[in-house]
């Protein structure tokens, strides 16, 4: 018999080898949403696998950040299923996120019709209305890959084949169908009623309900330029024959990593280049707003297009948006108190606009300076005007809120949208979420400049997602402009920095530890790279550090 210690101190014994269903099945009346997943002794685990030691037990219920990724995996597999069962010669592959919804591209020479994809949903609804049950197999290595032949490409086969050899994977099997998805999933499709399939550019997409909303359907909501950034990143990391892990790896082993550096690097300063030229031929610029999420690079980007737009004889002149806070005793709160200092309103927009309509004016303007330590702006005698073919460079996270510059016409201002979008998955079933590989630059930098361990940046990260998907994320689409600071080769740069900061988190540190060992679980599939030869200029080198723009640190 096991002991086990639930979350509000009861101890209950069960017998090895029995699984966490029966116990989620019976607490579920004290979740106001569906079990979707356990944590034992603080890492994910899926309902259905064996119990083998003593531990602590939690569970995770779909209605947050956390079980809507079982949500959506779960979902996925019921595609690949359907797909497999209607249409054997029918290959898809997940390709990236577009808000609450998956694009998966169909790489078959049988195209799916407007028809089909209607009949996979049907289908997909009948497995959740009838529960089909997802069964897991624990399986040794070996005869894991010999199932997994059935479905899985080379590049998936080339990851199990890495794993040591004693390992147990798991294997899910749908209406004979066997997937290996990376993390738990439901036990049966009922879990899964609310979701649609919809054509879209070379394949199909899967809508989904949003986190913390896991009962309502929102409306699609294309996102054009997006998801043409993403193709565009994801065709020439094709290619260049480096579009997953596994072949990374391969360039890795076979010593050819310096050169795949060195063509991503140059891409960036092309793509940059190409921006500025932009910039250039647009004679009533005056303004260039740059704003993406956490840890995009915004400030090595804001730099690096400085430059390029100096060699087209351009003036540019930054000017931080930090400098315009509101004196922290005129901050707006939080419900709970706490400062808000990243709404709109913790800008003292008035101001910021009469110095914009000043300097655009000609006139010589007094520039604030905010100190952080107390909490107050100073004037600290700079002073700025506008010369001829002067343009102002502001990055921030409000950049793309038209409230934030009312005061420029349209004509006179560009705005810029930069994110990391990962073009590298594991294989066409596992991708790499943009949302993860951000995460780790952040703590990563945190811990070399910000004196800050990985355990508090992974407490504090909810709170940051939660800032860009009211104040960012809105207006992504109000960009003209979009440029992706992902490196194909950053993955595995980062993977000997996060590492060691990932194995200190105390499994005290509940959900904190869980991140921490998923992302230990993706990493462990991707071979490191020693950084010597990346350029001081590079965006990376914001993260890791030896960055020559010094105020990107």
């Amino acid at each position: 018999m096991l002991k086990l210690q639930l979350s509000n101190g009861q101890i209950i014994e069960v017998e090895e080898g029995s699984t966490l269903l029966p116990l989620a099945q019976k607490l579920s009346d004290k979740y106001a949403s569906p079990i979707v997943m356990g944590l034992y002794n603080g890492e994910e685990c899926d309902l259905q696998r064996p119990l083998t030691v003593d531990g602590t037990v939690d569970f995770v219920e779909v209605n947050n950040s956390v079980g809507m990724r079982v949500y959506v995996r779960t979902l996925l597999f019921m595609l690949i299923a359907a797909t497999k069962k209607l249409y054997p010669d029918v290959h898809l592959e997940v390709r990236n996120s577009l808000g609450s919804a998956l694009y998966c591209k169909d790489n078959s020479e049988r195209k799916l019709t407007a028809e089909d994809i209607r009949s996979i949903e049907e289908y997909m609804h009948k497995m959740a209305e009838r529960k089909e049950p997802i069964k897991l197999l624990r399986l040794p290595k070996s005869e894991a890959i010999d199932m997994a032949c059935a479905i899985c490409s080379d590049d998936n086969l080339a990851l199990l084949a890495q794993v040591p050899d004693d390992t147990v994977l798991t294997i899910n099997i749908l209406e004979g169908v066997p997937g290996y998805l990376f993390g738990p999933m439901c036990p049966d499709a009922s879990y899964v009623p609310h979701f649609e399939l919809l054509p879209y550019a070379d394949g199909v997409i899967i809508n989904y309900p949003d986190d913390g909303n896991w009962q309502v359907l929102p409306p699609f909501v294309d996102q054009p330029r997006l998801n043409d950034a993403y193709q565009e990143a994801e065709e020439w990391s094709a290619m260049i024959h480096c579009d997953t892990v596994g072949k990374l790896n391969k360039i890795i082993d076979l010593g050819y990593a310096e050169k795949i550096i060195q063509v991503a690097e140059a891409l960036h300063e092309k793509k940059l280049a190409n921006i500025a030229d932009i910039l250039a031929s647009h004679h009533e610029l005056k303004l260039v707003l740059i704003a993406g999420p956490s840890s995009s690079g915004k400030t090595s980007t804001a730099q690096r297009l400085s430059i390029q737009m100096a060699v087209n004889g351009l003036r540019p002149i930054a000017i931080s948006m930090d400098d315009y806070y509101k004196n922290r005793v005129d901050s707006p709160r939080k419900a709970d108190g706490s400062y808000d200092f990243e709404c709109l309103e913790a800008i003292d927009l008035e101001l910021f606009n009469d110095h914009l309509q000043r300097l655009l004016a000609g006139e010589k303007v007094k520039m604030p300076k905010y100190n952080f330590r107390t909490g107050c702006r100073e004037y600290r005698g700079n002073e700025l005007q506008l010369q001829e073919n002067s343009v102002l460079v502001i990055e921030g996270i409000h950049g793309l809120n038209e409230k934030l510059t009312p005061s420029v016409p349209a004509e006179h201002k560009i705005k810029i949208y930069v994110s990391a979008l990962t073009p590298m998955s594991f294989d066409e079933y596992n991708r790499i979420r943009t949302t993860d590989m951000r995460l780790l630059r952040r703590m990563v930098r945190d811990s070399q400049f910000r004196s800050h361990d990985a355990e508090t940046t992974l407490r504090t990260w909810s709170d940051v997602r939660d800032g860009e998907e009211k104040y960012i994320f809105p207006y992504q689409s109000s960009a003209d402009i979009i440029f992706n600071t992902t490196l194909i080769y950053e993955f595995a740069v980062l993977k000997k920095y996060a590492e060691p900061l990932l194995r200190a988190v105390p499994q005290s540190a509940g959900m904190a530890y869980t991140t921490a060992r998923r992302l230990l679980n993706i990493l462990s599939y991707v071979k490191p790279l020693e950084d010597e030869v990346i350029p001081n200029n590079s965006i990376l080198r914001e993260f890791i550090g030896g960055s020559v723009f010094k105020d990107a640190l």
